[in-house]
């Protein structure tokens, strides 16, 4: 049996917030500080006293799955309305028009399939813009964050 070519259920995984979760999860984020680990480095009260701020960063980047998701979704209802568009136009120039009326019937598919291509694209460039938005907008507080920590160097 042939596979579906426009089946994204793996690609679809990448993005389910269980998953997503399991990549913030704090003791596999910590393990970058082992070599620094040490009787006075307690990692365990860093983590007890952070577990609010690694719950809800876990929460978002579950939203900001679901949200990728959404607009993988979204590209495919685009890429599925209008291919779906052509296929009854193409039907429908079959049985009025007889099949003389290919040519009309392939251009009906490609300029379907072209438009699709174009809008979920422009839908995947909007949601780039927003995420490269969004971190600039912080970038400055993360600047800030690392000069105050290596001014605490000592």
């Amino acid at each position: 049996m042939a596979t579906n070519p426009f089946d994204y259920s793996a690609m679809m995984k990448m993005f389910d917030p269980d998953e997503v979760s399991k990549m913030f999860n704090p003791s596999r984020m910590f393990e970058m500080f082992e070599p620094q680990k040490s009787a006075a480095f307690d990692m365990s009260s860093v983590m007890d006293s952070n577990r609010k701020n690694f719950d809800t960063m876990i929460e978002a980047n579950k939203a900001a799955a679901n949200a990728y998701k959404d607009l993988l979704e979204k590209q495919m209802d685009i890429f599925g309305q209008l291919t779906a568009a052509a296929r009854e136009q193409a039907e429908w120039i079959e049985k009025n028009a007889g099949p003389a009326a290919m040519t009309e019937k392939t251009e009906a598919y490609g300029e379907a399939v072209e438009k699709a291509l174009g809008l979920m694209r422009k839908l995947a460039d909007a949601a780039r813009d927003a995420n490269e938005e969004a971190y600039a907008s912080i970038r400055s507080q993360i600047n800030e964050a690392v000069e105050g920590m290596k001014a605490h160097k000592g």
